[in-house]
């Protein structure tokens, strides 16, 4: 598989655009940093931060479309992150 962030699932042009301009130049360092961390760095910037952007990138994480992600796999990602923002803590790193 390519280390361009375009050709992994879920991560169009918008995207790998946002996550170049937070530090996560590949897919490598996506899946180094963690969907979580990766989504806590675009929303501290004010980019692609919405629910939809956190689930495509754990989805890419783990090579599947977000909508392969079962409920519960949804639920706990999306908690992490309110988490995460609420408490001012480190993400958790994806599942």
């Amino acid at each position: 598989m390519s280390g361009r962030l375009e050709d992994a699932v879920n991560i169009g042009p918008a995207l790998a655009h946002d996550l170049r301009a937070v530090g996560i130049g590949d897919l490598e360092a996506l899946r180094a940093a963690g969907a979580q961390a990766a989504w806590v760095r675009l929303h501290s910037a004010g980019r692609h931060d919405c629910l939809s952007s956190l689930l495509a990138l754990e989805g890419a994480v783990r090579g599947v479309s977000w909508m392969e992600l079962s409920p519960a796999d949804r639920d706990a990602v999306a908690g992490a992150a309110r988490a995460a923002l609420a408490g001012g803590t480190a993400p958790v790193a994806s599942a």
